[in-house]
């Protein structure tokens, strides 16, 4: 009886807990054009589908489940991701080596590589802020519309739920 009980709590799978890994992201398009058709669902596929070709059957397999947009935003080209600790690198990897999507060219970088979504979420409010004052600087949009787009991108950060 004392062999069942050990046995019971080294199989109980309520202990074990999911870890994650939250990436936060920047697409740079090579035209400089901003692409508002693009959203978390399609960047989701478009990182199954890299995923898939690079690691092929098990890499996409390993990742399917656990990869998920948490946050993207279509002007500034920031994005969190989130993946499963143990295929963090595989995701990573297929985003830096995506060079095409929809027949336009793109660098992806991992600007940052956190535990906790809270983490992720500090820096993806400093980046975005950088990237509306480049937009601005570069002459893409008014100073108005940095801001308000800055405070808009500000919102929707604060609003991810772990």
């Amino acid at each position: 009886m004392k062999i069942a009980k050990q046995f019971f709590v080294l199989c109980d799978t309520s202990m074990v807990r999911f870890k994650n890994r939250y990436l936060l992201t920047e697409w740079r398009w090579h035209d400089g054009r901003v692409d508002e058709s693009l959203t978390d669902s399609v960047i989701l596929g478009i990182l199954r589908q890299c995923v898939a070709v690079n690691f092929g059957d098990a890499g996409s397999g390993a990742a399917h489940s656990s990869v998920a947009v948490k946050y993207w935003n279509a002007t500034t080209g920031l994005g969190v991701v989130r993946c499963g600790r143990d295929v963090h690198r595989e995701v990573w990897c297929g985003m830096t080596l995506l060079r095409d999507v929809k027949g336009r060219s793109v660098t992806v970088r991992v600007l940052h590589n956190g535990g906790t979504l809270r983490s992720s979420q500090a820096a993806a409010l400093r980046h975005s802020r950088e990237a509306y004052e480049r937009m601005e600087k570069r002459g893409a949009v008014r100073a108005e519309a940095a801001r308000k787009g800055s405070s808009a991108a500000a919102r929707a950060i604060d609003s991810l739920q772990p």
